[in-house]
């Protein structure tokens, strides 16, 4: 009989182990951390008012190839600096090949509120690894540009800068990343028709020394990233409005 209870006692015991056992190891835990998919494209907004050729160097400047290192991207937490996310690895995009959306990365990111993202343009350099190998015509440099000008197949240029930038921009509202929204997009557009024309919308050659910062200001304006959570490539208050449009 003694040793039926003992038997009873540790078998009880045993039981009530395996039970906080598996409570504090949950077969499915709560996940912490969400996919953020990034996107870039190009934009080809209002094109610089042409000019005869009396009044300027040239008349139109038309972009065939245009590749802009990208060294890093971070999103930058609401609540907690710590909490920051970067994007490390530089990559190599070339925005011509068309003007849809084309995936750069789709990272995992931590849950949170992420109130603004922020790239930086920087210029390839020999501890970037592959990026540097396979970009022979962009080493030690961050952006070259090809393409012809006054409409002219022949009379090509190519345009290249050592630039070193960083542009942010905040999401409005956050960017949020949770149990409830676990992925999203993030597009990156840089409107290409900005590059090449002065403050008055009028042309600027790309062979030009004394045009140089100006054209790369112009570069670093044309930045401009938003979240697009349906993945049309618009950013998301822009279909809001386009919806309501329709319905008027």
């Amino acid at each position: 009989m003694k040793f039926f209870q003992k038997h009873l006692v540790v078998s009880s015991a045993m039981l009530l182990l395996l039970q906080i056992g598996c409570s504090k190891n949950p077969s499915s835990p709560m996940p912490t951390a969400g996919l953020v998919k990034i996107s870039i494209r190009s934009i080809n907004g209002n094109p610089a008012s042409p000019l005869p050729k009396a009044a300027a160097a040239v008349n139109s400047v038309t972009i065939t190839s245009a590749r802009i290192v990208i060294d890093e991207i971070e999103f930058t937490s609401s609540i907690d600096d710590s909490a920051d996310f970067e994007l490390e690895d530089p990559f190599v995009q070339d925005l011509m090949i068309d003007t849809t959306s084309q995936v750069i990365s789709t990272v995992q990111i931590p849950f949170g509120t992420y109130k603004e993202m922020e790239i930086s343009i920087d210029q390839l350099s020999p501890n970037d690894g592959n990026a540097y190998a396979q970009n022979s015509d962009l080493q030690n440099l961050s952006i070259r540009i090809e393409g012809y000008l006054d409409g002219d197949t022949t009379n090509t240029f190519v345009f290249t800068s050592a630039l070193s930038a960083e542009q942010e921009q905040e999401f409005n509202p956050p960017l949020v990343i949770d149990e409830n929204s676990p992925s999203t997009n993030v597009v990156l557009a840089m409107d290409t028709s900005m590059w090449f024309v002065d403050r008055n919308n009028l042309p600027l050659d790309p062979t030009a020394a004394a045009n140089q910062t100006a054209i790369e200001r112009n570069i670093k304006a044309s930045i401009r990233m938003y979240e697009d959570e349906d993945d049309d490539g618009e950013e998301d208050d822009d279909d809001d409005n386009d919806e309501d449009d329709d319905d008027e």
